[in-house]
């Protein structure tokens, strides 16, 4: 079922595409931003693509075997992946050093928080929760955060 809603501009940011090597600003640019009420009374995903898609340009085809990886595989209710960084590297096809690299990437953008053998999504990024669930997933987000 699609929903019909309407969309209500809510202002501009700006976006940078930031050198992960040198940390320069290699990029910039102005985006509008608009909401649309999509309803929270009903279990569904939601996936915040513009957050992903501001991310592959900086990510490439191997790390993107990584990202595919964990949101395949993480657990949709705990939006959590047990998994080490080798046996990531494994089960993706890709190197140790392309995971590290990409996790680096997701962690600095808040895409998601890591510690030893766990890596958990944001629950901003992707979420199967209604609002009351939601905002469960987001104080056990924060918790797992601060408990490196």
């Amino acid at each position: 079922m699609i929903r019909q809603g309407k969309m209500k501009y809510t202002g501009t940011s700006i976006w940078q595409k930031i050198d992960t090597i040198t940390g320069e600003v290699t990029e910039e640019r102005t985006v509008d931003e608009f909401e649309r009420s999509v309803g929270r009374n009903e279990r569904f995903m939601i996936t915040y693509l513009a957050e992903i898609i501001c991310l592959i340009d900086s990510l490439g085809n191997q790390k993107m075997k990584v990202v595919k990886f964990i949101l395949q595989n993480m657990s949709k209710s705990e939006n959590l992946l047990l998994i080490t960084t080798e046996e990531l590297a494994k089960k993706s096809g890709v190197s140790k050093k392309t995971v590290i690299e990409t996790l680096k990437i997701l962690d600095s953008a808040g895409i998601i928080h890591r510690r030893t053998g766990a890596i958990m999504v944001s629950p901003k990024l992707v979420n199967n929760k209604t609002s009351r669930g939601e905002a469960t997933m987001m104080v056990k987000y924060r918790q797992f955060e601060n408990e490196n």
